[in-house]
């Protein structure tokens, strides 16, 4: 009996909070240490997987552009379908796949479209493989950390995504990756609001992407180790009390001095990484100077390998903070206008200390789950 079922998901992307960089093993990703997300809602790829037996290959397209999965960078797309019907032969018993054709016959067709740039350094990979692994998963009725498991063998970030609030993906001690996934730490109503200000500097491609860079990284930085081993546990569990017990300071500390650090390993790497830009420096400067002229840490920045931005506040602070910003950045006025009651104000009163443009501002609730679009 053929079989021919579709389903569309929405799954947002994540930021790290405790970065992930570097692999144990490539193949596998496995990542060197722990790592600590939340999901940023109003940044997703929406995804529609169609599964038949009746299929001759496997397609995928990205914001209508088809994927070539014969070229190499593309074959982490073979490896996660792969992976899916290895876990849909798994699954047989209770997925109902052996009323119709053997896993090896499904083949998939993928359609996604992101509402963010991809390749920027705003994990498009994260959500890509996360959507897929999710759509997959609902379709053959996946716990979720088998779809986990299923999203990580395409992009390892991507695991996180899966699960909604504080997420931690566990690096494990199998060498066969068997307890390699993400699970929750906190659900997404702990802190209902804690913002993420998402500030996209340059769309661009980074040009040594996150794969290849970990790869430097690992083979070359000395620093990575003492990170992974000593630095990152402790830096978890801080973060996840601050978290819990919506200590904003601490959590903001613990924050930016993992981003920072990350980019420290980034250029202990030879040849050294350069991920951040100019006007990526400038965002640092101007939310210390936001905190400084504050009662405490009240903004907290991180950057993934990429020039973009991503700056955790609370609600009550976001429209000061964006007043702040356009003091030191030339923001289009329509941007602006999404977010003040008086944007015409700050356009008048703005006198930009810089000439350096933030392209757009997103501001987002995080920590939802992926969803089945009906």
């Amino acid at each position: 009996m053929d079989y021919d079922r579709a389903i569309e998901v929405e799954v947002p992307i994540n930021i790290a909070l405790i970065k992930y960089w570097g692999k144990k093993d490539e193949d596998l990703i496995i990542p060197v240490n722990n790592s600590l997300s939340l999901n940023i809602d109003a940044l997703y790829a929406r995804t529609r997987v169609r599964c038949s037996s009746s299929f001759q290959f496997d397609s995928v397209t990205i914001n209508d552009v088809e994927v070539d999965l014969d070229v190499k960078k593309n074959h982490r797309f073979r490896k996660c379908l792969n992976c899916a019907r290895a876990l849909i032969r798994q699954h047989a018993s209770t997925s109902g796949v052996q009323q119709g054709a053997a896993a090896e016959d499904y083949k998939f067709q993928i359609s996604s479209t992101t509402n963010f740039p991809v390749g920027a350094g705003l994990a498009s990979s994260a959500a890509g493989f996360a959507a897929i692994a999710f759509a997959i998963g609902s379709l053959f009725d996946f716990s979720l950390e088998d779809i986990s498991v299923l999203a990580r063998r395409g992009s390892g970030s991507a695991c996180r995504s899966v699960f909604g609030g504080l997420v931690e993906w566990e690096a494990g001690s199998d060498p066969s990756g068997a307890d390699c996934f993400a699970t929750q730490r906190s659900p997404e109503t702990t802190w209902p609001e804690l913002r993420a200000v998402v500030l996209i500097l340059d769309e661009s491609e980074k040009e040594v992407g996150s794969s290849e860079g970990m790869r430097r990284t690992v083979q070359t930085s000395e620093f990575m180790q003492y990170r992974a081993n000593v630095v990152v546990p402790e830096r978890i569990r801080r973060l996840i009390h601050a978290y819990e017990s919506q200590d904003f300071p601490e959590f903001g500390r613990v924050v930016m001095s993992d981003s920072n650090q990350l980019h420290s390993v980034c250029m202990d790497t030879f040849p050294p990484l350069k991920y951040m830009s100019d006007t990526s420096w400038q965002v640092i400067r101007a939310v210390n100077e936001f905190n400084a002229g504050s009662a405490g840490t009240r903004a907290a920045y991180t950057f993934d390998a990429g020039p973009n931005a991503c700056v955790f506040i609370e609600q009550k602070d976001v429209a000061q903070f964006i007043e702040h910003l356009n003091r030191h950045f030339v923001i289009d006025g329509e941007v602006l206008a999404r977010f003040s009651q008086a944007a015409g104000d700050l356009n008048e009163k703005a006198i930009p200390r810089a000439s350096s443009v933030i392209r757009n501002v997103i501001v987002s609730t995080v920590g939802g789950p992926p969803r089945i679009v009906e």
